[in-house]
């Protein structure tokens, strides 16, 4: 995927989420809930798909939206990892092969920080 062809779809109207975004807990990822795969219907009919992750303790939120068979594209992460100073941050594709390499490239986002998850969804990674 080129940063062209990212740009089209982020900025493509009409995505709609399949599903409701239900984050569960396990024994295995306690005290952090997520979910997995709630696929994001789009006009250009690619497999995009979002997960994400809430850490109770913290808090911190994590959203990554990928595409089946590429990988990541965006990732927001509000209070989480902390990447070149930053905890609260955007990755988004920039080179062809980002989401080969996690999407190596960050943005700090400060609008999002001490925003809920719901808040973060909203603003999402504009």
């Amino acid at each position: 995927m080129t940063r062209l062809e990212f740009e089209r779809l982020r900025d493509l109207p009409g995505k709609k989420l399949f599903g409701n975004l239900v984050f569960a807990s396990s024994e295995t990822t306690s005290p952090v809930v997520t979910f997995d795969s709630i696929k994001i219907e789009n006009s250009l009919d690619l497999p995009l798909r979002l997960n994400g992750r809430y850490n109770r303790l913290l808090p911190s939120v994590v959203f990554n939206f990928r595409i089946m068979g590429v990988g990541p594209i965006c990732r927001v992460e509000v209070n989480s990892t902390m990447h070149r100073g930053s905890r609260t941050h955007k990755h988004s594709l920039v080179e062809e092969d980002d989401p080969r390499q996690n999407l190596p490239g960050i943005v700090d986002r400060p609008d999002l920080v001490g925003k809920s998850a719901r808040e973060v969804y909203i603003v999402r990674a504009s």
